[in-house]
């Protein structure tokens, strides 16, 4: 195994040459992918060749895998995604159940627009994510890029009086809450059901690097304890801060791009691209966090 780990920003993100994952990924190979991605949090892997089954026994071998929940059909009705077979592989595409680009007022369609929120993925879960792998099938042209934040570089950047501030600080995270943000998505009553809020600390020790990281973003509605228009003004200024550009790297995705990000310690957003005229078709597995946390400041 000859992997060649080449850095694509001054402080994380990385591109990873050498490794087919198409073919029988041995202990060796996914340890060194480990390690990468606990040094450089986003990984950038060119020219994957994989079908569904191979990306989701690849995402496998890092934990347990969450599935994709029910959403609102264009009937209005809950139901799930038959565009794709295994409900390991979240659909990140404008396309509906027949391959077709979806309107710009179906509901599947508002529901992504808030995919442009910085976020991290599940977050609002109990459970949330640790990886994320997102392939890329078909591209549009132009725009459609994903743009990652380094929150563990963000933290370190902090003034010790905001550090001391966020001390044991616990923000509510809720997907209804992000998807109201941006096209004004209106789940129904099983969806909120399905998917109620989850607490957790706003910064946490990351368990590979063991660097401290913000846990926030757009899922992040408010912070326990504190009245609400103190605490969404101190989300919306950590947010800020930590989406300067000296904290971003932006990926411009290439036809059979795998990209892992660690959720722990990173946030990201796509951009827009031109939604009801091009394809853009990606799949995405996401590891589930099985780890506990606690806020660490030392």
């Amino acid at each position: 195994m000859d992997l060649a780990v080449t850095p694509l920003h001054s402080l994380f993100a990385a591109r990873i040459a050498g490794a087919d994952l198409s073919r029988p990924v041995t202990e060796d190979l996914a340890r060194a992918i480990e390690r990468a991605m606990d040094e450089h949090a986003v990984c950038v892997l060119p020219g994957q060749e994989l079908d569904d089954e191979s990306q989701i026994a690849f995402a496998r071998l890092y934990g347990p895998l969450e599935v994709s929940p029910a959403v609102q059909q264009k009937s209005g009705g809950i139901g799930f995604n038959t565009r794709v077979k295994h409900r390991e592989i979240f659909d990140v595409s404008n396309l509906d159940e027949r391959g077709t680009i979806l309107d710009a007022r179906d509901t599947r369609a508002v529901y992504r627009l808030g995919n442009q929120l910085w976020h991290t993925d599940s977050s609002f879960r109990q459970k949330s994510a640790a990886w994320s792998m997102l392939h890329a099938r078909v591209i549009p042209p132009a725009g459609g890029d994903t743009q990652f934040a380094d929150t563990r570089a963000a933290y370190d950047a902090l003034s010790e009086p905001m550090k001391r501030r966020l001390d044991g600080l616990v923000a509510e995270h809720s997907i209804w809450y992000s998807r109201g943000k941006l096209g004004g998505y209106v789940p129904t009553e099983e969806e909120r059901t399905l998917r109620p809020p989850a607490r957790h600390p706003l910064v946490r020790r990351h368990p590979g690097s063991r660097r401290n990281a913000l846990y926030i973003a757009s899922h992040a509605s408010h912070v326990i304890g504190m009245p609400l228009d103190e605490g969404q003004a101190l989300l919306t200024e950590l947010i800020a801060f930590a989406t300067q550009p000296r904290f971003v790297y932006v990926h411009k995705w290439q036809p059979g791009d795998l990209v892992i990000w660690d959720n722990r310690c990173t946030m990201h957003r796509a951009t827009p691209f031109e939604m009801t005229g091009q394809v853009r078709d990606m799949r995405r597995t996401t590891v589930i966090d099985t780890g506990a946390y606690v806020p660490e400041m030392a």
